[in-house]
Parts: C-alpha cells; structure tokens; sequence
C-alpha cells in the first residue's frame, strides 16, 4: 500500500511537472462564427503561423504541446488572416482567455494567468487614456493657439501621457519577474536630462539619445524577438541616430549584435536583417557593409538559417564585390576595339576614367548614351570614355558605334586577353557605369550619366578639402 501512494504520488509530481513545461491553452470566443482559430506570433517585422485550433463542442478552442512556446507575445487571428487580439506566453502557459467580438479587449477575461492579467489591465487603462486624449485633441482643434484653454488642455494632454509612463513603472517595479516588466521597460523612451538639452553644444543630446538609446531594451532576451518592438527599434536607430556612412554603419551594426549575445536566436535575426538591408544597398559604397557581415559573422560561426549552400554563396557573392569597393584599384580589362586591336583603359592619362557597359541593342543605354556624348564634347571636366559592348555581334556593335559617332574609346567584351567583365565587375544588365580617378581606382559606381558631372563637382571640392 505504502508502495502505491509512493508511486502514486511520483506520477502526480511528474504530471504536475509536464503541466509546468508544456502548453495548454483555452480560447472562448463569443459570437466568433468560425470553427477555425489561428496562433501566430510576431518574429521581428514578420508574423509566424503556430498552429491551427477547431472548436470544441463546448465552445473552446484549445492548443496544446507537450512543451512550452518560446516566449513572447502571440495572437489568436482568423482563418481570413485579421488579428483579433493579442497575448503573452512565457513560463506558464496552462490558463484560459474569454472574451467577445464586441470588444476583444475591453471584454476579456484571464483565468490562471497573473502576466496576462496585468497585460490587459494595462490595455484597458490605456485604451480609456485614449479615449481622453482623444476627446481633448478634438477640442485642442477648435480653439486658437496659446490662449488660457489651449494651454490649460495641452497640460492635460501631457498629464495622461504621464499617467501612462507612470502606470508602466509601477508594473515594472512590482512584477520584476514577469515577462511583461521586461516588455514595458522595452517601450520606453530615453528622457533627455535638462542639463544635456540646454547645453550650448547643439549636439550633445543627440549623442546622448545615442549613447542611451538600448537602455531600457535588453537585446540579449530572446523574448523580445517575437514582438513588434525588435524590429522597429532597431530600424528607427538606424534611421535616425546612425550616420550614412559604411563605417559607421558597420561599427553600430557591430555593437547591436554585442549588446544581443549571449542570444543566438536575435543574433541570427540581426545578422539577417542587415544582409537583407546591404546586400543591394540604397547608397553607393555599401557593399563594405555586406563584405564585413560576410567575413566577420557567417564565416566565423554558426549563423541560424545558414546551411552550407547559402554560405557558400554568400562567400561567393563577397568575394565578387570585394575588389570593386569604392577606393579599390579597378580591375584591368584588356579587350578588342573597332580596329581588332586590344586596348586597355590602363592607358588613359585623364584625370578620370568613365568605364560604360552598353548593349546597342538596348534602349536604355541609347539614352545614356545620348546624355554621355552631350557632357563628354562640353564639360571642363577632363574624362575619357572607355566603353565596353556586351553583345557578340561585332559587325553589328561596329555599325552601330559608327552610326551613332561615338567618338571615345570602344571595346568589346566578348574577345578579352583578362577574365571575364561579368565576374569582373558584376555586370548583370546594361547600361553599367563605372567612374575612375587618375590612379584607376574606383571613386563611383553604378551611377547614372547625369550624375557623373554632379559627382565630379562634388568629389572635386571633397579633394580639394583633404
């Protein structure tokens, strides 16, 4: 007998054990006409189907595993893809939610679950503070700026801002263990001291709202991936605190990904979000940042979502755009000109060098072309045109320069002495431009004709400063 309640007793604890670590949740949805509910959490900027629940003859809907979800927030949505309503999983996640279609928010109901509780205590405060801001906005609009109401109504406004930053820190403060502490500290915003604001140094409180800027964001909690936080902040810290320029780009991608680890998971998030952002950069000059997410992540450790195959291409993608960074000696083409013999741009002695890859075939380049002639016979600028065809027919590409008296120096591409002009410089389409200082090294690329004399003007002046 003794023996029984022993076992008895161990089985208990065991399946007490598994309830802990595992998923059990009821969802009761009244005047929800479908039979299919959805569980989706958001994962950075994206939203990630979980699973799938139909509805029970008692009216629940109900997803259940033999082990917890990793932690954050998640949403019940419809078959037809609409959010219904937030919620948190973390530690527990063995409790009930209740609500209706009349209000999901302001109706519902949390049983067993104190973190969700306090979320929608939060939600519905903050919803009625909504309300009143609402409400005084719309009278702020009727009266004139600066008299005694408009300031009296502006006060109020800031005081409900306040009472939401206030109502934030007394969760934090009371709930230091809860995930949803660690989500409000997230949401706050950096306060610039006084001091830092009246300073006579204009730029000391943007430094400082830099400086400060992950504060209250803990990088390293893997939680915060799956909420729509991540991604905004770091998008807006790049945006608006992250000067244009490769180096300090990669310096701040550098210390965002420190701030991460120990948490492979935003790591890899990371890495990714900043390959996805630089491998066709928006400004020229930021392959540098590709290169180095290359070198110094995926080729040093174990990257999720990087299989041998996609590492490798990576790799391979780098090693093209390595030597045609901006600052780089311009790879030598040696090809075949109008006369059959082979010319090299290595021998212009001009102060800069326009490398132009055209097809007579299309066009686009036409109009380049037009433009190039227009500026190449009347600028003070001192540049040479070599321009490289990439079409095979010869007969035709030799027409075709002399139709269109194009007076500067022409090569085709498909008879060469060095490697191909396609792996050379990345050539995938037409037309191409390159621009090359008096030493062949690359000061611009992938700029269009009408940007070559703005550029020179202010490379120019950039030159003369250094």
């Amino acid at each position: 007998m003794r023996h029984f309640v022993f076992v008895a007793l161990a089985l208990l604890l065991f399946s007490f054990s598994q309830a802990k670590d595992s998923l059990y949740l009821k969802i009761r949805i009244k005047g929800f006409a479908d039979s299919r509910l959805l569980l989706t959490s958001y994962h950075g900027d994206k939203v990630k189907l979980i699973d799938t629940a139909f509805v029970t003859k008692a009216g629940f809907f109900i997803f259940k595993r033999g082990e917890n979800l990793p932690g954050g927030i998640y949403m019940a949505v419809s078959p037809e893809k609409k959010k219904l309503f937030e919620f948190i999983l973390d530690k527990n996640q063995h409790f009930t939610l209740t609500t209706d279609t009349a209000n999901y928010t302001l109706n519902m109901k949390i049983k067993g679950s104190d973190e969700n509780r306090i979320f929608y205590d939060y939600m519905r405060f903050n919803e009625k503070q909504f309300q009143e801001n609402k409400l005084l906005k719309e009278k702020l609009d009727s009266l004139p700026k600066n008299n005694e109401a408009y300031i009296l109504l502006t006060n109020q406004l800031d005081s409900i801002n306040q009472l939401l930053v206030e109502y934030k820190l007394k969760v934090i403060r009371e709930n230091p263990d809860l995930f949803v502490a660690k989500l409000f500290s997230a949401m706050r915003e950096v306060e610039i001291p006084d001091s830092v604001l009246q300073s006579e140094d204009s730029t000391l409180p943007f430094k400082y709202l830099k400086q400060h800027y992950w504060d209250y964001f803990d990088l390293s909690d893997t939680r915060l991936l799956r909420t729509p936080l991540l991604s905004s902040r770091v998008t807006q810290y790049f945006d608006q605190l992250v000067v244009i320029q490769p180096d300090s780009v990669i310096a701040a991608i550098d210390e965002v990904i420190r701030k991460a680890r120990p948490s492979e998971e935003v790591v890899g998030f990371l890495v990714w979000h900043f390959v996805s952002a630089y491998q066709n950069p928006k400004y020229m000059g930021f392959e540098k940042v590709f290169i180095h997410l290359v070198d110094e992540y995926f080729s040093r450790e174990a990257i999720i979502y990087t299989t041998p195959s996609v590492l490798e291409s990576l790799q391979e993608r780098a090693e093209i755009l390595r030597p045609l960074q901006l600052g780089k000696p311009a790879p030598n083409l040696l090809l075949i000109d109008t006369n059959n013999v082979f010319r090299s741009f290595m021998e212009i002695n001009n102060d800069f060098t326009v490398l132009l890859f055209w097809d007579y075939d299309c066009s686009f380049c036409k109009k380049e072309i037009k433009f190039l002639q227009e500026i190449y016979e009347k600028t003070d600028f001192d540049f040479e045109v070599y321009a490289i065809n990439t079409n095979g027919d010869h007969d035709k590409w030799k027409e075709t320069v002399s139709e269109r008296r194009l007076q500067w120096i022409n090569v085709n591409g498909t008879l060469s002495q060095t490697p191909d002009f396609h792996d050379l410089y990345d050539v995938h389409g037409s037309p191409v431009i390159y621009l090359l200082d008096k030493q062949k090294r690359i000061i611009a690329k992938q700029i269009g004709a009408d940007q070559i004399i703005p550029f020179l003007e202010n490379y120019s002046k950039t030159e003369h400063l250094n």
